[in-house]
């Protein structure tokens, strides 16, 4: 399980953008997002940081350095 911040989240609406594309990844069994915090935990298989920050970007968001 890893944890990675996510900028530019404001609402439920983009907790479920940025759940359901980190969830799509390959491996992935389980995705938290903590909207309060920025913070998204991954249960499964740890997705390369690219693949992460692509699946983030296509939520409409960045992965917080």
């Amino acid at each position: 399980m890893i944890t990675i911040s996510v900028t530019g989240m404001t609402c439920g609406c983009c907790v479920n953008k940025v759940r359901d594309k980190v969830g799509a990844l390959p491996g992935v069994t389980g995705v938290d997002v903590d909207l309060a915090d920025g913070k998204v935990t991954i249960a499964g298989i740890t997705p390369e940081r690219t693949a992460l920050a692509d699946a983030v970007a296509a939520a409409g968001f960045h992965l917080a350095d």
